[in-house]
């Protein structure tokens, strides 16, 4: 399966209208005068926190302002589509998350990890201990068995980027076991 996150449609938004819909990345700002969006519309709360920082570590890496006067610029007329998949191209290479060869938030290396099922990616599920020791009381194993490539590709980024410390085969993120993230609007 082929599927880059910059060329997809897989990012689950609601516009202002109530109309809800998939967006790739580079049409955040499509419809900004008539009908904006006006929110993310994942189906759990963790992967509208994993998008929103994926926005705007996408933004931030490609799109970065040059300086102050720019940003309120930007701000108070956003980038048209073209200009940002411009930008989002540079690294369309990285989101890869189908088919051969490296693929997005993966490492090089090979973890030495069993295979799991597909509610592995998601935060509150339990480990193999949990379910070795059949202490999963209030989030039951298996509850899961299989999402769509938006949702996995969510549920990656969000166990990537806030992964805790051991046990369930991940590597902690690079922020740390535990990290809280503060948006301020």
């Amino acid at each position: 399966m082929q599927f880059n996150l910059i060329d997809e449609e897989w990012i689950p938004v609601k516009r202002r209208d109530g109309t809800e819909t998939k967006i790739a990345p580079w049409q955040v700002t499509n419809g900004f005068a008539e009908n904006p969006i006006v929110s993310l519309n994942a189906p759990r709360p963790d992967f509208n926190g994993a998008l929103i920082q994926f926005l705007i570590g996408l933004v931030q890496t490609t799109f970065a302002p040059a300086n102050r006067i720019e940003w309120k610029q930007k701000l108070n007329t956003p980038p048209s589509i073209d200009q940002l998949k411009t930008a989002f191209m540079t690294v369309h290479h990285a989101f890869k998350f189908g088919g051969d060869g490296p693929r997005f938030m993966q490492d090089f290396e090979k973890l030495d990890a069993g295979e799991g099922g597909i509610d592995g990616l998601l935060i509150n599920m339990p480990g193999e201990s949990t379910q070795k020791k059949n202490t999963d009381h209030f989030v039951k194993r298996n509850s899961v068995s299989s999402m769509c490539a938006s949702c996995c590709a969510t549920a990656l980024f969000a166990m990537q980027t806030n992964a805790p410390e051991g046990g369930r085969g991940y590597l902690t993120s690079l922020r740390g076991g535990g990290p809280l993230t503060t948006l301020v609007l």
